[in-house]
Order: C-alpha cells, then sequence, then structure tokens
C-alpha cells in the first residue's frame, strides 16, 4: 500500500465512526462503498470506507440511513418503492462512480443488491504551501494575533509523490511569514513537511515547543497553512531568580495568609538557592508551611537547595493583624530570591555603585537614610525627591554623593503624614529597581495619613524582588479587581512604561462547591500582552493568552466550597504583571475588568480598574521666593474648603495680593492681602492644579502650585 493510500485509511481510521449494518428484513436495498486509489472506478482490494453514511430518500425525504460496514458493505431496511440511494462524501475532494445518487425499486418481499459505490480522490495541482513562523508567548500552539512573527528565518518545504522527493527554500517576510505557490508537478496526493532552524549567528537560544516541524497532508483541500511555534530565550545563559508575594486580604484582629511563589527562570541551576521572607512588623506570623531556616527580627530565610532550570516552589505563611491597628494601616511584606544576579554584564560605564533607601520613624522625625552598598564609589551626583502624601515638599531635589559603603541621612519632622523618597541609581546600573523608601504614620496620633502607599511603585522592579502592600478592611467585594500601583489623584496618575501588576479576588458565594473557575481578563490596547507574567495565586492554575489580548486563568479543578460551609476556604486570588506599551500618550487612560466563570454561571464582572498616563504631576508645595527671608504658607495644601495664605518675613505688608490661575494660565482670582494674610473659599473650585502668584505691588514676591482636592 502507498503512503497516500495510508494517509487517506489512517484518516479514515481516526475520523469516522462505524455504526454496523442492520440486519436483513423482507425488503430494503444492500450494496458496498468502496475506494478506488487510480480513479479507475474500479475498486481497490485493500479499501475500507466504512463508517460512511447511507440515505435512502423518497419524496425529498430521508426514508432510512446506515453505515457502511466494516468490509463495505451497507444495509437500508425500506419498505418496497422506488428510491435514492445516497451516500455522504468524506469531503469536497472525493467524487463516486458511477453517480453520487442511484434510483432504485425495490419490490415485495425483495432486497434490491449491488447497489455499489465507488469513491474517487480527485487529484488536483496543489495550490499554495504557507504558514508563519511565530513567538508562542502563552505556549498554546495556537498562533494568536499578538503574537509576533521571526524575520528572515530559513524555511526548507519538502514534498513527496509517486517516490519523488521535491524541495523549495524561502525566507520569512517580516511578519515571519513564507508561501510557495503552485508547485509545479505536485497534486494533492503528495504528502510532506516544513521544517525551519535558527538563523546562525543570530545569538538567539531558540526551542521549538510544538515541534521544529510541520506536517502537510492534503484530504480534503489543495492548500495547507503550516505554522511553527518558536520561543527563543535572548539572553545569556545564567540564574534568572523570580518571586512573589501576595494575600487576598487583611482585616483587623483576623488571621490572613500570605502566599509565596519563587521560580528559576534561567538556564543554569540556581545553586544553594534562598528565599528571604519580611514580614511587615506589624502582623504576628502564627504559622510556616516550610520550616524557615533562619529568624532576624521579622525576616525569615527558607533555604530552598539548588534549583533546576524552570523549577519552581512555593511557601505560604499565617499571619494575624492586631485589633488596635487602624483600619486602612498599610502593611508592606516583601519577598527576595537569592541568587538575584542578573542575567546581563555589568554595563562598562557603571561606576560599581548601588543605592538604597531606607525609613526610620525616630518619634518626631523620619529619617531617611540613603546608602551605597555597592563594590565601587559615585563617580556623580545623584538626586533624590521627598513626598508628603501627594505633595513634594522640596522645591529642587537633594543631591548626594557616596563612597562605596557610606551613607548619608535627610530628616523631617513627622505629623502622622506620609512620606516617601525616591532616589536615583548610578548610569549603568544593572539592576531595575528604583531606591525608595516610605513611612506611615509617624508621630500622629489619632491624625494619620493612610492609603498614600499602594499610590506610588514599590521599588521591585527585579524579578528576585517583590513588595506587596495591602490596606487593611473591615469588609470589601470578594469578586473584585485591583491594580498597582494605584496611581496619584482621582485621575490615578502613573507615570509611562511603569509595570502594571493586576489583583483579582473571586469568591464562591453559590449553593454549591465550584468545579471549575475561568478568569477572563481583556487588556486594555495600552498595554502588550506578550509581557503578561503570571504571579503568585492562592491556589493552582493554568494560563492562555487569546486574540486581542484575553487572558484566560484557568482553575481545573478546584473544588471551592460555598461561602455557607466557610466564608475562608471560599476565597482566592491571582495576581500578574503586565507592561504598558512603550512611551504610551500622556493623557491616556488605562481601565480594566475582569470576568469570572464559576463552572457554567453567568460571569461575576469586576469593577473597572482605572490607571491615567502623566507626567510631572507631582506638586511642589515649596514655593519659588525671590525676596530672601521671606516664607510664605498656604495651609491646607491640598485644598477642600477654605485656604489661608500667610506671608512671613516681610515687614511691609501693603500692597500684597494674591492672584491664582488655572493650569492652562487662566486668572480665575485676584485679590489683595488683609496684613500679612489672605483667606479664600475652594468649594466651587474643580479639583485639580492650580498656580499661584504673590505680588507686593509690582514686585514679585514668590510663586507656587496649589491642590484641589
Amino acid at each position: 500500500m502507498n503512503n497516500h493510500k495510508l494517509v487517506l485509511l489512517l484518516a479514515l481510521l481516526c475520523c469516522l465512526a462505524w455504526i454496523p449494518a442492520k440486519a436483513q428484513s423482507n425488503s430494503g436495498i444492500s450494496g458496498s462503498v468502496q475506494l478506488s486509489f487510480n480513479n479507475d472506478c474500479v475498486p481497490n482490494v485493500d479499501s475500507f470506507f466504512y463508517g460512511t453514511l447511507v440515505d435512502a430518500w423518497q419524496n425529498d425525504q430521508v426514508i432510512a440511513s446506515t453505515n457502511v460496514g466494516f468490509f463495505g458493505k451497507y444495509f437500508l431496511d425500506v419498505p418496497p418503492g422506488n428510491y435514492l440511494v445516497v451516500p455522504h462524501k468524506w469531503n469536497a475532494a472525493f467524487s463516486f462512480c458511477p453517480g453520487d445518487t442511484l434510483p432504485v425499486t425495490v419490490l415485495a418481499a425483495d432486497t434490491t443488491e449491488n447497489v455499489d459505490f465507488v469513491a474517487s480522490y480527485v487529484i488536483q495541482p496543489l495550490t499554495s504551501i504557507s504558514g508563519y513562523l511565530y513567538d508562542d508567548v502563552d505556549g498554546d500552539c495556537v498562533h494568536d494575533g499578538f503574537e509576533t512573527g521571526r524575520a528572515n528565518w530559513p524555511v526548507t518545504i519538502s514534498l513527496f509523490y509517486n517516490g519523488a522527493a521535491y524541495t523549495y527554500l524561502d525566507t520569512t517576510d517580516a511578519n515571519g511569514y513564507y508561501e510557495l505557490l503552485n508547485p509545479p508537478g505536485v497534486p494533492n496526493t503528495a504528502y510532506g513537511y516544513v521544517i525551519t532552524q535558527d538563523p546562525p549567528g543570530n545569538g538567539l537560544n531558540c526551542s521549538f515547543p510544538c515541534g521544529q516541524e510541520a506536517i502537510f497532508q492534503f484530504p480534503s483541500a489543495t492548500s495547507m497553512i503550516g505554522n511553527i511555534a518558536i520561543h527563543c530565550d535572548s539572553l545569556l545563559p545564567c540564574v534568572n531568580m523570580e518571586a512573589s508575594i501576595a494575600t487576598s486580604s487583611l482585616r483587623p484582629c483576623q488571621g490572613s495568609t500570605y502566599y509565596i511563589s519563587y521560580c528559576n527562570n534561567g538556564g543554569l541551576t540556581a545553586t544553594g538557592a534562598s528565599v528571604q521572607v519580611t514580614i511587615d512588623p506589624a502582623l504576628q506570623v502564627t504559622f510556616s508551611s516550610m520550616p524557615w531556616t533562619s529568624l532576624v527580627g521579622n525576616v525569615y530565610t527558607f533555604d530552598v537547595g539548588d534549583l533546576a532550570p524552570e523549577q519552581c516552589g512555593s511557601i505560604y505563611m499565617n499571619v494575624f493583624v492586631d485589633c488596635a491597628d487602624p483600619t486602612g494601616t498599610t502593611y508592606c511584606s516583601e519577598v527576595h530570591a537569592f541568587p538575584d544576579t542578573g542575567c546581563e554584564p555589568a554595563n562598562a560605564n557603571w561606576d560599581g555603585s548601588q543605592i538604597i533607601v531606607t525609613a526610620e520613624c525616630d518619634g518626631e522625625n523620619v529619617v531617611f537614610t540613603i546608602k551605597n552598598i555597592g563594590i565601587g564609589d559615585m563617580q556623580t551626583p545623584l538626586n533624590y525627591i521627598v513626598i508628603e502624601d501627594n505633595i513634594l515638599v522640596m522645591n529642587a531635589p537633594g543631591t548626594f554623593l557616596l563612597a562605596g559603603g557610606e551613607s548619608t541621612t535627610a530628616t523631617f519632622p513627622a505629623n502622622g503624614s506620609f512620606l516617601r523618597m525616591e532616589a536615583e541609581q548610578s548610569p549603568g546600573f544593572a539592576g531595575l529597581s528604583t531606591p525608595v523608601a516610605w513611612a506611615e504614620g509617624c508621630n500622629g496620633g489619632g491624625n494619620i495619613s493612610l492609603g498614600f502607599v499602594n499610590q506610588y511603585p514599590l521599588g521591585d522592579e527585579d524579578p528576585w524582588l517583590d513588595v506587596f502592600c495591602l490596606e487593611s478592611v473591615n469588609s470589601y467585594d470578594p469578586n473584585d479587581k485591583n491594580g498597582f500601583p494605584r496611581g496619584v489623584d482621582a485621575e490615578h496618575y502613573i507615570d509611562q512604561n511603569v509595570e502594571l501588576e493586576y489583583i483579582v479576588r473571586f469568591q464562591n458565594t453559590g449553593t454549591a462547591p465550584a468545579l471549575n473557575i475561568d478568569i477572563r481578563d481583556t487588556l486594555s490596547a495600552l498595554l502588550d500582552p506578550t509581557t503578561f507574567r503570571p504571579g503568585v495565586s492562592s491556589h493552582g492554575f493554568t494560563w492562555d493568552i487569546q486574540g486581542n489580548g484575553v487572558i484566560v486563568l484557568h482553575f481545573s479543578g478546584i473544588n471551592l466550597p460555598d461561602s455557607s460551609v466557610s466564608q475562608v476556604l471560599s476565597q482566592g486570588f491571582v495576581q500578574f504583571r503586565v507592561q504598558q506599551d512603550k512611551d504610551v500618550a500622556l493623557g491616556s487612560q488605562i481601565t480594566n475588568t475582569a470576568a469570572i466563570y464559576f463552572d457554567n454561571n453567568a460571569p461575576v464582572i469586576t469593577n473597572q480598574t482605572l490607571h491615567t498616563v502623566g507626567k510631572d504631576f507631582m506638586v511642589s508645595s515649596t514655593p519659588t521666593l525671590t525676596l530672601p527671608d521671606v516664607r510664605i504658607l498656604i495651609a491646607p495644601n491640598p485644598v477642600t474648603n477654605q485656604a489661608q495664605v500667610r506671608i512671613d518675613g516681610l515687614e511691609n505688608t501693603e500692597n500684597m495680593t494674591f492672584t491664582l490661575y488655572s493650569a492652562m494660565g487662566t486668572s480665575l482670582l485676584n485679590s489683595p492681602f488683609r496684613g500679612s494674610t489672605y483667606e479664600f473659599n475652594a468649594v466651587q473650585m474643580p479639583q485639580g492644579v492650580y498656580f499661584y502668584e504673590v505680588r507686593s505691588g509690582a514686585r514679585i514676591v514668590g510663586k507656587g502650585k496649589l491642590v484641589k482636592i
């Protein structure tokens, strides 16, 4: 039997179910349906066309149907009469001899025999062979619309027909597409394959997770699409640790669970790997699923041994939230996986410095410490800024220049407000993280600024480091979505190119266990689905990226109990990260919702997250002054209802005026001072940023910014 026969027979075995022919009765129609491989209408002795459906029609209605038996025979049990016998074609590439329909007359108590059909494959020239070589981001062996092609890759197409081999060479275009049109002398009875390999000298380490070749057979058409999935790692062989930490909720006077995951995503084994978990000092650890190796303060170290490439592990830790802490308190915990070296070699221009920032509340002040823990001295000064709530507290950035091992401090009075420092790293530093530190509620008594921590990035951009901060709550929607950083002000401003982290929480509030849960999350068009990075979760899951940036998270066999059985066990969450498209236009809004499917029920739609891409949205509370020893004080700033402007250090306060401008420069009010103060009502002012100017006659005393919330 030749290869073409084998292809047809295997396809028939796979695709056609056999239903035995009926037993013979008093009258009917019998015959056979067989194959002719050489199109001469003479059935081949080794042909088997079993399973094919055969109908008997009368007066435009199907009177009887049966399937061809194992030896190619069929029987239609019909009463006497005139019929049309019609076998079903396997597909459009087949025809029947002597025809597709045969008229038959059945007499009483008789069987009309030898109503035979011979199926022939219609030989036609091949028209095209084409396909894509593409980066299979989600590993599902399906070429999704967002997955880019590999340009300039060599392609070899091999076809075999009647003992002859035909070979064609091609190169993919800019989209990773190849195409062979109308190969001469090759009909659709041929078979073959396309194969590729990564171009030599391209510096890539590529694999073919779904196979390096695509097989061509033409059982029903004259064209074929053969896509090949490719995964390329452009990093040097190295250890590449990644870690995540998160919890679904923190409630005063109750327990909660932190879930920690870690993986070695590099091509080399991570020898002697360890995971360092720092739990917020205000939380009490009550249990750990893995014994820790050491404990220093609130830092728990877990030795996890050697991690092979792509080997992962997980830990969970139970904590208890203090009953005395006010609702809305932010608790921050982090995980740091070691080795924590990147795969890229050090930049030749890097001075060897590495900057870290810490914050400490000493009672009346917040003391920020900037330290160079690197192997080299800083060669050029770097800047830092300090934010109080959402206001820059310095008119100009501070600077520092540190030798290796040196540190410097900056002290700011504490009054319960949120204080945050951001510092720079030296040019060429191989890591990704920004040195940041913050303090919440220092010296506040009963007046504490809450909810500001998560408005900003947490400085954990390196994959081996993850910081997770969450405010305590008394109640919350159990099926919701949160995006981090949350962003500044009502518009949730974030900078361009900041990575977003999303957490989807879910709870089975039904009346029976949820056997399977699917979360479908259609990403904003301003996010790049190819940068999707799954994070930690409460339950195991698989994921897939479908067309148009749809992330599908599968919790197969989760068997999540309903909330009436267990409030705690009925809940879960999943975390993931995704990058913005590069340099998204300022003012663009990134919105996102998720649909949660519990088994076959209608989806639960979460709330919508919002981020607005901005620049220079931080407001300085320090005015620009033109007179020495003069201070302009505005309280409060940001303002809600009333604001007071006071001038200190100016002897002559006559002819003093205060002018307020919109962000577009339009003058909104211009009024004189009463002595050294001026008060105005801001109730009717829209939320936003405003600019002010204080003059003494024609002389400018100072300028600054004002925020209305």
